[in-house]
């Protein structure tokens, strides 16, 4: 069905993507354009000397608005598959946006970046994951496969008796007949210990697993403390990941290890998270690794698919696989060795006041970044600078500070640097392109009982999200006066089902959901009296701000980098997006998702607070062409063509950094020539 003849200089790098057939259909039939993680389209209709003549080809309403629709959809054989809001999963004419076909699964929910699409023996299947369970689904008429799981619908939950939350929120890849997935869990002391696993697409049965934290014993056990991995969680593969097809090899990125801010019970270096895990495609045998950040205190957890490319190394091209870091570092390894093909330099890190805590005495950190390293208070205007003068008085704004009972400046912030949106590599210059945020983070610890008191169960679940005082946080809303809004029913529905990037908390026992309840239907919350044993808890995902609300650091804050990947320079650098309160300050935004290069030598991006998508010179970071959504569009574009007519297509979804929340699925072409 599919019919895919690699371009010359991309069938080196170990990646396919397909090139325009008889037909004149060229597909987008994987997440991100090829397994390789390329976000490159070799389609060059639309130029940098025609794009400014695109326009919308169709629009298709996928559903009620909620939450923030993160989809990236996949285009086989003049067919476009996408997910809505509520994860109904739908078939288009992708030259008309008319719908084929819908499937509505009962029960499912949670965010979704995109859909698997597998050939073989059984003929094509279409894949993808909703909360905890993978559905499979004939492509050809939107009803369940029968002979896989359970009537087409697998439980991914790992065995055993652990209770934390679950979920896959990323397409996984699909090689040969197997299905590799990671998946999500919480960043508390409940987390599922990380794992990546490959399924069969025939009938769902297991075929391999590789634990992402160790057995005692095993290879990288080493690096915890005596009796840390029998409680360790974490170090989960949430983001996705990439593959070598002709090696057969692997590449994940691996999350940080739980609770994020206070290892005292996992001391040591903590393998194999905040790693780059090289594995046989085929076993799941660990081929090689490096970890980016050792004993992680920050929430530096690896955000972004790896990028397959080649770069130069002595006057020969390298096959090599890059990482892009929410620290704002770039990585790069050869493919078969994993040596790093660019220099680390060891870091001296800060001690800890917190009691017990042990930071690692040195981090390897790349000499390549594309974010900034250091913090510096915004001279916007002078109100501004005296905003965030008077906030910043008393935080540790050291680099390298570890957490403490107070604030800390964390530079750039949890999202990044990178994000999850990942990194295109343009074959033409052999570049990377990436965007990326550059604002800084507030990282606040507060003492929290360890026990099952209202406050405590509270903050170590809901806290970091919603804030410890139910302020709200830029993750999720604000839960003071709740009960003005939502009765007990409706709450207690939401806690089971989960609701947007909220999962589910069915997993709470009836204490634990008792406390939760009350804490939060307090009109003054107070903390319990804590118990002897003390934890500690994050404050909020939050970055700095001044008095309007703008990001409270000298601009840009946010940016789109050509990096050449031969010497690690940057190529060009040019501030990206704008907030919708402040529409033309030029100065960027934090963005949320990636970018897609084409033959033509043009960059199609969304990403933005302001709900613009953007067509950018390979060339110097020129805007040459753009076009306002209805909503935001955070997630990445595909690019494809029918009938040998090249479209772009983007999800709408809005729904965080101020925008409302959409469904919309918006295409755009050249107009017909006479």
């Amino acid at each position: 069905m599919r019919k895919c003849v690699a371009v010359l200089t991309l069938l080196v790098a170990g990646a396919c993507v397909p090139v325009t057939p008889d037909d004149g259909n060229t597909d987008w039939s994987v997440y991100l354009g090829d397994s390789g993680r390329q976000h490159y389209s070799p389609l060059d209709q639309i130029t940098p000397e025609n794009v400014d003549q695109l326009a919308v080809a169709w629009t298709y309403d996928s559903g009620e608005p909620r939450g923030t629709m993160y989809t990236s959809p996949l285009v086989v054989d003049g067919v476009l598959y996408g997910l809505s809001p509520q994860l109904d999963a739908f078939a288009l004419d992708a030259a008309t946006g008319e719908e084929l076909w819908r499937y509505e699964p009962e029960d499912v929910g949670g965010a979704q970046r995109g859909l698997m699409w597998w050939e073989g023996v059984y003929g094509a299947r279409l894949f993808y994951t909703a909360g905890r369970e993978l559905l499979a689904v004939n492509p050809t008429n939107g009803t369940p496969v029968e002979g896989f799981g359970e009537q087409g619908r697998l439980d991914l939950t790992p065995p055993g008796e652990h209770d934390g939350s679950l979920s896959v929120t990323v397409p996984g890849l699909v090689f040969e007949d197997r299905l590799i997935l990671g998946f999500s869990t919480s960043e508390s002391a409940d987390a599922y210990p990380g794992a990546i696993r490959a399924f069969s697409a025939l009938d769902g049965s297991l075929l391999w697993q590789f634990d992402t934290i160790p057995a005692p014993g095993d290879a990288g056990s080493e690096t915890w403390a005596e009796g840390a991995l029998a409680r360790a969680g974490g170090a989960n593969v949430w983001t996705g990941m990439a593959l070598d097809e002709g090696r057969g090899i692997l590449f994940a990125p691996t999350g940080s290890a739980t609770p994020d801010f206070y290892g005292v019970k996992r001391l040591g270096d903590n393998l194999f998270a905040n790693s780059l895990v090289a594995l046989d495609a085929r076993s799941g045998a660990l081929r090689w690794h490096y970890q980016v950040f050792r004993h992680d205190l920050w929430d530096r957890d690896n955000p972004s698919p790896p990028t397959l490319v080649q770069l130069e190394r002595d006057g020969r091209m390298v096959d090599a696989v890059t990482l892009t870091t929410k620290s704002g570092h770039l990585y790069a390894f050869d493919r078969d060795t994993g040596e790093s093909l660019y220099p680390v330099v060891q870091v001296g890190t800060l001690p800890s006041t917190l009691p017990g805590e042990m930071p690692a005495a040195t981090q390897a950190v790349s000499t390549v970044a594309f974010s900034r390293q250091t913090f510096e208070v915004t001279n916007r205007t002078p109100e501004a600078r005296a905003h965030v003068e008077a906030e910043i008085e008393g935080w540790d704004l050291r680099r390298w500070a570890p957490p403490r009972v107070g604030t800390v400046l964390l530079q750039p912030w949890y999202d990044g640097g990178a994000e999850w949106g990942g990194s295109a590599f343009d074959p033409a210059t052999n570049s990377l392109v990436v965007n990326a945020n550059d604002v800084p983070g507030i990282l606040t610890l507060s003492e929290v009982p360890s026990g099952t008191s209202d406050y405590g169960t509270y903050a170590r679940h809901c806290g970091s999200c919603h804030g410890l005082e139910l302020e709200g946080t830029d993750t999720a809303p604000a839960l003071l006066g709740i009960r003005d809004r939502m009765d007990g029913a409706e709450i207690r529905e939401v806690m089971d089902a989960g609701s947007g990037r909220m999962p589910s908390f069915a997993h709470f026992d009836d204490a634990e959901r008792r406390a939760v309840m009350r804490y939060i239907s307090s009109e003054e919350p107070e903390p319990d009296e804590p118990t002897d044993e003390l934890s500690y808890v994050l404050g909020g995902y939050v970055n700095l701000r001044d008095h309007e609300e703008l990001p409270g650091n000298t601009p840009p804050w946010g940016t789109l980098n050509s990096i050449d990947l031969a010497s690690g320079d940057i190529a060009w650098s040019v501030p990206f997006g704008n907030y919708l309160s402040h529409p033309d300050l030029g100065y960027g935004a934090v963005n949320y998702g990636g970018p897609v290069v084409t033959a033509s030598g043009l960059i199609f991006i969304a990403a933005t607070p302001d709900k613009l998508i953007r067509a950018i010179d390979t060339r110097d970071g020129g805007t040459l062409w753009e076009a306002e959504l209805s909503a935001a569009g955070f997630s990445t574009p595909a690019v494809y063509s029918v009938h040998g007519k090249q479209y772009v297509v983007i999800a709408a979804g809005g729904g965080r950094l101020g925008p409302p929340s959409g469904s919309e699925y918006v295409a755009f072409s050249l107009p017909e020539t006479p």
